[in-house]
């Protein structure tokens, strides 16, 4: 094995072979980085159509939603006939619709209870107009008292209810104890002993007055006032 070869051999025998095998060697390199700058360009180049898809699928799908939403539509009238387009004028029709709800609302309700009560009211008193009405009002009150042994009925008793009765009905009408010889004098129905003192009721009608024996409904003049 030649480990210094001369000059000579080196340039015509050593110096070729060496020369083809880096020749080949250089080569594969380079064959294997245009390989490499292909499958890098083909990789650029894929990305960028991929880019340029989606970007016009974007912008395409946004045109579609612009045009949907602001773009206006005015009504065009397909009729051909000229007649009937002169004064056509598109309109809207609306219809309003009408509708009824019920709703149901619970309220509480205010039960009112009447209750009856008798109150007695002071009524305006007044005076009998004349004899006559007393007379009347004399006949439509009768005063009956019927005796039982264990009540002792006297006459200031008929005085008493017939006084009470007038008042009920708005009238004037006083107690009076009158002696038994005035009393005998001045009425007729009936007479009492010397010796008692009596009830009767008096009234006053204009300028006079009358006793009234509550026990007969007799009526006599006492005496004028004027």
């Amino acid at each position: 094995m030649l480990r210094n070869p001369s000059p000579i051999f080196s340039r015509y025998f050593v110096s070729p072979l060496y020369a083809e095998t880096v020749k080949q060697k250089q080569g594969g390199a380079r064959m294997r980085n245009d390989i490499k700058r292909f499958f890098s360009r083909m990789y650029m180049v894929l990305a960028v159509s991929l880019a340029i898809i989606a970007l016009c699928i974007l912008f395409g799908s946004s045109a579609t939603i612009g045009k949907a939403t602001f773009e206006t539509q005015s009504p065009t009238n397909t009729n051909t006939d000229t007649k009937l387009n002169t004064g056509f004028s598109p309109t809207v029709e609306a219809r309003l619709i009408e509708t009824r709800i019920t709703q149901y609302v619970e309220k509480p309700v205010t039960q009112v209870k009447y209750v009856e009560r008798v109150k007695m009211m002071p009524v305006e008193l007044r005076d009998f107009d004349d004899p006559e009405g007393l007379r009347k009002w004399l006949t439509t009150t009768t005063t009956i008292y019927f005796k039982r042994p264990e009540l002792a009925i006297d006459c200031d008793d008929y005085a008493v209810t017939l006084q009470r009765k007038a008042l009920a009905d708005g009238y004037i009408m006083s107690l009076q104890v009158i002696e038994p010889n005035r009393y005998n004098l001045l009425f007729e129905r009936g007479k009492i002993p010397t010796n008692t003192l009596h009830a009767i009721n008096l009234v006053i009608i204009g300028n006079e007055a009358y006793y009234i024996e509550p026990q007969t409904g007799e009526i006599v003049l006492a005496a004028q006032l004027d």
